[in-house]
């Protein structure tokens, strides 16, 4: 028993390292949209608001989350909850649209010109720019409700109120309307993400039979552009969608049960994480624009002759 980490040191060695490798995935990412001198694609527009929108929910959520584990009280006042839970509000519900938007988009691109999207794809380009500024200016305003009822974790000494306890933040008296209206854009985005991408599946699957013969006739036949950054995008999609729901089981608790405890809040807050600490390296190493402009400097630092 003496040997055992100590429970407060492996959470927070824990929410730590996922912090410190979602910042530095997500940095990456980042880095190269700022600073690419190439015009970035359609699909890729709407990545860099992702990108973006999980850099924050990384920043907002696990440098708390990584204090708090170990062990450090009130280190939040009330202004700094209200700041920082709305950060985490707005960068949550940006990535979901952001999401959803980037599946939609790629389901119009792969669609056949027999469908009725077939006039819409030449003109979505276009739409891509309006549409992430609505996703932020709609999760700005939407989730604006969470600033009144945040509190410190010191503030919380009323218990005649619903509170829920965040460790390091409390929550007190959350809005009906604001829960519904999360619940409705969370089940619509979910929802909608599924459906597209059930479409998208029909539409792959209806690509590989057509050419199934070619594979008999040819050693070696790499897929389109289009066909590699959809078979991306669904597996972007498959990894949020499945810790969504994961974390729908810790929430239902909070929200239908209203029991709360620290292994609750932080299974939840590790469920929340993983999807922005992944993502960034599952499209570096799927995008072989991005892959080989991370990987530039490395490879001309190997071929430097010696000093």
């Amino acid at each position: 028993m003496d040997g055992m980490i100590p429970l407060h040191v492996f959470l927070g060695t824990l929410f730590l390292c996922q912090t410190g490798i979602g910042v530095l995935g997500n940095s990456i990412l980042l880095s190269f949209f700022i600073f690419t001198h190439r015009k970035l694609r359609a699909t890729n527009q709407i990545i860099s608001q992702l990108t973006l929108a999980n850099f924050l929910s990384v920043l907002s959520r696990g440098i708390p989350m990584t204090i708090s584990a170990f062990g450090v009280k009130d280190f939040l006042d009330d202004t700094w909850c209200k700041i920082d839970f709305y950060l985490q509000r707005v960068s949550r519900g940006c990535s979901l649209w952001s999401t959803c938007l980037l599946s939609g988009f790629q389901a119009v691109v792969i669609s056949p010109n027999t469908s009725p999207w077939n006039e819409l794809k030449a003109r979505a380009p276009k739409y891509i720019i309006p549409s992430c500024l609505f996703c932020w200016i709609f999760s700005l305003f939407s989730e604006a409700g969470v600033i009144v009822g945040m509190k410190g974790p010191r503030s919380s000494n009323n218990s005649s109120v619903i509170t829920f306890d965040l460790i390091f933040c409390t929550w007190k008296n959350p809005a009906r309307y604001f829960i519904l209206l999360t619940t409705f854009q969370d089940v619509f985005c979910v929802g909608l993400m599924i459906c597209i991408s059930s479409y998208k599946i029909i539409l792959l699957r209806k690509h590989y039979q057509q050419v199934q013969h070619l594979y008999w006739t040819s050693c070696y036949l790499r897929a389109s552009p289009e066909i590699r950054v959809t078979r991306s995008i669904l597996l972007l999609v498959f990894i949020f969608v499945s810790f969504y729901l994961i974390n729908c089981i810790f929430a239902m608790s909070h929200n239908i049960f209203l029991y709360s405890s620290r292994w609750l809040v932080n299974g939840s807050a590790f469920c929340v994480l993983c999807f922005p600490t992944i993502s960034p390296f599952l499209l570096i190493s799927r995008d072989g624009q991005i892959a080989r402009a991370c990987c530039a400097p490395i490879d001309k630092h190997k071929h430097e002759p010696p000093a």
